[in-house]
C-alpha cells in the first residue's frame, strides 16, 4: 500500500516547518490552501492537522488559524514576562506610555520588566542581553539612536527569530519588527502649515538627528514648505543629537544660533522640551518669545501647557496600549502588525498671526 494521503501531508508540513520556511510563531496554510495545494479532501487535511497538533508542531485557534507551535520552542514556555526598553524615564511623554503599556499587559496578565537606555547604545546591549536571559515572552522598544547605525540591530536580528517584538516611536527600518508611533510626517507637515496659513515664511527649525521621528517630522515640514512654494534656506534648519545638549543651548553657542535663526518669525521644534531651550536661548538675547519669533513644539506634554505652547499632540497612552495590544496579538498568533496613529494641532498663545503685519 501507498503513503496515506494525511501522511503526505504531515510530512510536507514538518518538512517545510524544518528547513525554517515556517518558524515557531508563524501561519501555516490554510485548509482551503492546503486542499489547493494537494488535492486532498477536507477531511484528509482535518486529520493531517489534529496529528500535528498532538505532535506538538501545530495550534489552531479559533477563528484565526492554525499555527506552528513547536513544543520547547519559546512560545511553549511563557514566563508571563514582557521586556519593556524605553530611552528615558522622566515627567515628560513616558509615564503615560508605560501606563498605556501596563494596563493592557496587566489585562492580559503580563508583568514587565523595564529597562530604561537613555539613549546609549551600550546600555540597551546590556538590557538586551539581561532580557535575553530572563526569557521574557516578548518585548516593546523604544529603539536607541534608531537612525544611525547601531550594532544593536544585530541583537534585535536574532531576538525577533524566537521572542516577539515591537518598537515604538521609532525603529530600525531594515529589519522586519513592526512600528507602533505617532504620525510624524503628519506631524511635521502640520505644524509647518499652521504657521503658513498664519503669514509665516521664514521659518526655522530644529530636529533630532539621531532618532527616527525626527527624520519624520523633517519630511513632513519640508513637504508643507514645497506644497506653499516658499524658499527653505537649510542654514535655518539646526539638526542635533542626544550629547549635543550639553551645549548647544547653555549659552556658549548664542551667537551660531543667533546666525542660524537670524530673520525668522517662526521656529518648529523636535519637541517640547526643545522648544523649552529655545524659548531661553530667546529671552537671553532679548528677542521676545511668541511676540517676535512664534514657536510650535511636538508631544503636547504638561510642560507645553506650562509654557501655552502650541504643539502638535502626542496620544502617549492610547500608543503604549496599542503597542502591547500588537504584542499580545503577535504572540498569541504570529502575527505582525503596527499602527500609525493621527494627531493633531493644539492651539495656544505662541503662534502669532502676521498676516495682516
Amino acid at each position: 500500500m501507498g503513503t496515506p494521503k494525511y501522511a503526505i501531508v504531515q510530512e510536507w508540513i514538518k518538512s517545510e516547518i524544518n528547513k525554517g520556511s515556517y518558524k515557531n510563531g508563524e501561519k501555516m496554510l490554510s485548509e482551503n490552501e492546503l486542499m489547493e495545494k494537494f488535492n486532498f479532501s477536507r477531511q484528509t487535511i482535518r486529520l493531517a492537522i489534529s496529528n500535528l497538533e498532538n505532535q506538538g508542531y501545530l495550534e489552531k485557534i479559533k477563528g484565526s488559524g492554525t499555527y506552528v507551535r513547536i513544543k520547547g520552542g519559546s512560545s511553549s514556555k511563557e514566563t508571563r514576562n514582557i521586556g519593556v526598553i524605553i530611552t528615558y524615564l522622566d515627567e515628560y511623554i513616558f509615564p503615560e506610555i508605560i501606563k498605556g503599556i501596563e494596563n493592557v499587559l496587566s489585562e492580559n496578565n503580563y508583568n514587565i520588566t523595564l529597562g530604561i537606555t537613555y539613549n546609549k547604545v551600550e546600555k540597551e546591549t546590556s538590557i538586551l542581553n539581561s532580557l535575553i536571559n530572563k526569557k521574557v515572552d516578548g518585548i516593546i522598544v523604544e529603539g536607541t539612536k534608531s537612525a544611525i547605525p547601531n550594532p544593536n540591530k544585530e541583537i534585535y536580528a536574532q531576538f525577533k527569530k524566537n521572542i516577539p517584538c515591537v518598537f515604538i516611536n521609532g525603529n530600525y527600518p531594515d529589519l522586519d519588527i513592526p512600528l507602533c508611533s505617532m504620525n510624524d510626517v503628519e506631524g511635521g507637515h502640520m505644524a509647518a502649515n499652521y504657521l503658513i496659513e498664519r503669514g509665516h515664511k521664514k521659518i526655522g527649525a530644529v530636529f533630532k538627528s539621531d532618532d527616527i521621528p525626527g527624520h519624520r517630522r523633517y519630511e513632513g515640514f519640508m513637504r508643507a514648505m514645497h506644497k506653499h512654494s516658499i524658499i527653505i534656506d537649510e542654514k535655518n534648519i539646526l539638526w542635533y543629537t542626544t550629547e549635543d545638549l550639553e551645549y548647544l543651548f547653555k549659552g556658549d553657542a548664542d551667537s551660531i544660533l543667533l546666525k542660524r535663526f537670524e530673520g525668522c518669525t517662526a521656529i518648529v521644534c523636535y519637541n517640547d522640551q526643545m522648544a523649552l531651550n529655545v524659548i531661553r536661548f530667546l529671552e537671553r538675547n532679548n528677542i521676545k518669545p511668541f511676540e517676535d519669533v512664534s514657536i510650535i513644539g511636538f508631544d503636547n506634554s504638561t510642560l507645553s501647557k506650562f509654557l501655552d505652547l502650541t504643539s502638535i499632540d502626542h496620544m502617549k497612552y492610547d500608543l503604549g496600549a496599542l503597542a502591547a495590544e500588537a504584542l499580545i496579538k503577535q504572540i498569541k498568533t504570529g502575527e505582525k502588525t503596527g499602527a500609525r496613529i493621527k494627531t493633531e494641532i493644539i492651539e495656544r498663545a505662541s503662534v502669532k498671526d502676521i498676516r495682516r503685519n
